[in-house]
């Protein structure tokens, strides 16, 4: 039985990285925490860094806490 081993991808087939300011993380974080949750951003990493999120535990705030890392300082 014969193996056949593909030929590795070359750097220039990868898809370019696209990286976001902690500003732009920021803007992400809020159009969703608006979306998901019906509050801006800020207030949002208010709430949940002080534990008032009501059931945290939702997929709505899942998907808005995920977006945290994006809108934090490096």
């Amino acid at each position: 039985m014969a193996i056949e081993l593909r030929p590795a991808r070359r750097p220039r087939d990868r898809e370019k990285v696209n990286y976001v300011t902690q500003k732009q993380g920021m803007e992400i974080l809020d159009r969703q925490a608006r979306k998901y949750l019906g509050m801006s951003g800020s207030e949002f990493l208010r709430q949940y860094r002080s534990g008032q999120i009501e059931n945290p535990d939702r997929s709505e705030v899942a998907r808005v806490a995920m977006l945290i890392p994006l809108a934090q300082a490096e």
